[in-house]
């Protein structure tokens, strides 16, 4: 059983595996959305927070750095590569906070056909829970895949938006990012102008928005250094096929058994065509490789002591 065994790639084990029936699950599983429930709502207060953040560091940038120097070709330029990771930025936040992370479909595991070895039972959703899924006692649900449960977006991170995690992530570093390095400039001068300035009294506007504008770079820095860790930490995730769940549990050194290689764990989270990587948005070609619920699993033989090793070469 063990030399039948063989390494597939996960596209065409996750083809092989699914029915007609599972596919049609996942293409509604990909478009489906969270339920506003009670604690949905309740927890909208995060995320308020958030959008304030956001939208105060980027009107300090755009508003009083670069919006007065308009049409000036490093200004077109500068806002162009900002807003397009800003809108990228929105986006992925938003199919984060929609986006569902992953239901258990119905009546899965009550079926012999389903899985063969011993499985999970969860009390509180009275379902079978297939690998790697989890309960949720904020969301009062199993997640399929469950990473964390984020109240930045007031939702879980499981197998269907765990892309737009990480997109959020990475858009929200490099929009601060040239935040930071473009203001810099702009913070200079309004400092030497300030402080060679002996008549304040007619500059009372101009010293508030530099008070803003300095505020606002302080914000970004701040959380540049705390991003820094934070995105190196849920790559590294990605790449060793763990979750923040599973890294919890893991021995040190140990190695995932869903572990497939970097390059197919990638694609098992953002899909397999590299130059959809960036898109927050499921398409047929840029969605997850997989349902959620079956998993490749990277098997290791092991010789028993009285089998004898094939001779090398």
């Amino acid at each position: 059983l063990a030399q039948g065994r063989r390494h597939f790639g996960a596209r065409h084990f996750a083809q092989q595996s699914l029915g007609a029936g599972s596919r049609a699950f996942i293409r509604g599983a990909m478009l489906r959305t969270r339920p506003f429930t009670t604690q949905r709502i309740y927890g909208m207060g995060f995320i308020v927070i958030v959008m304030m953040i956001i939208l105060g560091i980027h009107c300090s940038f755009v508003f009083l750095n670069w919006l007065p120097k308009l049409w000036r070709a490093d200004a077109v330029v500068i806002l162009f590569v900002y807003h397009m990771f800003f809108l990228n930025l929105l986006a992925s936040f938003y199919q984060c906070v929609m986006t569902d992370p992953g239901l258990v479909p119905p009546n899965w595991g009550f079926y012999m056909g389903d899985e063969t070895k011993r499985r999970r039972y969860c009390k509180m959703c009275n379902v079978w829970k297939p690998d790697r899924t989890h309960h949720c006692s904020i969301c009062n649900r199993c997640i399929l895949n469950m990473d964390h449960h984020c109240p930045w977006i007031n939702n879980c991170v499981g197998f269907y938006n765990r892309k737009f995690f990480i997109q959020l992530l990475s858009y929200v570093y490099l929009s601060l990012t040239i935040v930071v390095v473009f203001t810099i400039p702009e913070l200079y001068h309004r400092f030497i102008e300030l402080t060679q300035d002996e008549d304040l009294s007619n500059k009372t506007l101009y010293c508030i928005t530099s008070v803003i504008v300095g505020m606002a770079f302080g914000f970004s820095v701040l959380l540049l250094c705390t991003l820094t860790n934070f995105i190196k930490f849920h790559t590294k995730l990605v790449l060793e096929n763990y979750t923040t769940i599973e890294n919890l549990e893991r021995e040190e050194g140990a190695k995932s058994k869903f572990d497939i290689g970097r390059r197919r764990n990638w694609e098992q989270v953002f899909g397999a065509k590299a130059w959809l990587w960036w898109l927050p948005m499921h398409t047929q070609a840029s969605r997850p490789i997989g349902d959620g619920v079956r998993w490749r699993v990277h098997y290791t033989r092991i010789i028993d002591e009285d089998e004898e090793c094939p001779p090398s070469g």
